[in-house]
């Protein structure tokens, strides 16, 4: 169908104010995070509700059209990356939240942003466990579209180990629900955690119930300065071998921490970071505080801080929140990539990141949620044209270590557009290449005629 037909029709569906055709928006809805790749749609949809959302994709559905869904274009390996000929679903005015303190038990349209999820238990004493570095912005949705993870994911996991429930849109307009909002479910399929990292691919997930956990009462904040990589990298595998159980672990390398001193006129010691949370009752916090220091020492730490007032652990935390920030504000052209590794291997992973950046003559340096073995290669370019010639062969090197040393090529990220040749390697590493045929398999059933977000994860 031609946009005109198109943009009629959904106007005649759900009325002229939800429907985008606007020349200048089509140009910003073609971009995500993920620049190398854009795309404009025939149409963008601002969806309200539920019912929007199956008006839409029963249309969709009947005339083979594209739809991909949108939160806030947060991606960086494009899962929400417009394709040709799309409809695009902006799930973002479904905003309601609902938070169950007797139950314990959070809801959220899948448009609500998962920082202010998180703020809505905190009112109750609560918290929302999934933290993502971009929480500010990454909605519900997304979230659940890519199985999240961030800052707790050592104590909290991914959003399939929270989420107990989902509300989803078929192909057709179809709208069931997986699972609800009790803690203990055991009847039938688990189909529930198959759309859960689907990204897209096989419906638009609306809402979802989630578990809410008790706020700590009490935090402490140790950061510890390594003037070896390899060492910081050890400190983290120590800390989890010796029996912590931080609320976060985050590893920043010295290459982002001097560029975040430059860029955003910091003021940190240039070394290599390692900032560990503990909560635990104020009684046992400060001397648990003190053991995890001596364990960071013991591994080569150069300097260790720590500290339980709230302003102080604000301003500890500064350089790891203007990391991603600042490479885009240093270079014209930036990226993130994304791995996850046994703990034992962080130190061999961190390595060979300094090896290949020297092999290709570029900029990386290394973030993570370390403290359950998931890494972020932060890559600055001169010119797009580098993500091609250098970049790209640099991440698919090091992403392609991962797998050789157990691990996967996507912690948190997924797949999208970006690592699908990623994927077919580490599935061949594991001898489990039929898996992408089950996985073609069902979409063919949840998705018969191809409509969904074609071209992500699976072809």
């Amino acid at each position: 169908m031609g946009r005109e037909l198109v943009v009629s029709r959904l106007k005649e569906l759900l009325g002229s104010e939800k429907v985008i055709d606007d020349p200048e928006e089509l140009y910003v809805y073609s971009y995500t995070a993920y620049a190398v790749v854009r795309e404009e749609p025939l149409a963008i949809v601002k969806a309200f509700s539920t019912e929007d959302v199956a008006k839409v994709l029963k249309f969709a559905n009947e005339h083979r059209v594209p739809v991909v869904p949108r939160g806030s274009g947060t991606s960086v390996i494009g899962a929400s990356t417009p394709v040709k000929d799309s409809i695009v679903i902006d799930l973002r005015p479904m905003r309601r939240i609902v938070v169950d303190v007797p139950n314990g038990v959070v809801e959220a349209e899948a448009g609500a942003y998962v920082d202010e999820v998180d703020r809505e238990c905190r009112k109750y004493g609560f918290m929302f466990p999934v933290d993502p570095a971009s929480a500010e912005a990454a909605t519900i949705g997304g979230a659940l579209a890519m199985d999240a993870g961030g800052m707790r994911g050592a104590r909290y996991g991914t959003m399939r180990h929270v989420t107990l429930g989902i509300e989803v849109v078929l192909p057709g307009g179809n709208v069931i629900t997986l699972g609800g909002p009790v803690y203990k479910q055991a009847t039938g399929y688990d189909l529930m955690h198959i759309f859960i990292g689907s990204e897209g691919t096989l419906g638009v997930i609306t809402r979802g119930w989630f578990k809410m956990v008790p706020a700590p009462k009490s935090v402490g904040r140790v950061v510890a300065y390594f003037d070896n990589v390899e060492d910081a990298a050890r400190g983290v595998y120590e800390i989890r071998r010796r029996g912590f159980a931080p609320l976060i672990i985050e590893f920043m390398d010295d290459i982002v921490v001097k560029l975040a001193n430059k860029i955003k006129g910091l003021n940190f010691p240039e070394k290599n970071m390692v900032i560990i949370d503990i909560d635990l009752p104020k009684e046992v916090l400060s001397s648990t505080l003190n053991e995890v220091a001596e364990v960071l020492k013991a591994a080569g730490a150069s300097e260790v801080r720590s500290t339980t007032d709230p302003d102080e652990m604000a301003r500890l935390y500064v350089v790891r929140k203007q990391a991603y920030p600042t490479f885009a504000a240093a270079f014209p052209f930036s990226f993130m990539g994304d791995l996850s590794v046994p703990l034992s291997a962080l130190p061999a992973v961190v390595k060979k990141v300094r090896e290949v950046s020297s092999k290709y003559g570029i900029t990386i340096g290394l973030i993570g949620h370390a403290g359950d073995g998931n890494l972020h290669p932060l890559v600055g370019l001169q010119s797009k044209d580098e993500w091609w010639s250098k970049a790209r062969p640099a991440l698919v090197e090091i992403e392609g270590y991962s797998i050789e040393l157990g691990g996967t090529i996507s912690g948190e990220h997924g797949v999208g557009i970006e690592r699908k040749d990623l994927l077919i390697k580490e599935l061949r590493a594991r001898r489990s290449e039929v898996v992408l045929e089950y996985m073609r398999q069902i979409k063919r059933i949840f998705d018969p005629n191809g409509i969904m977000n074609p071209g992500k994860l699976i072809d």
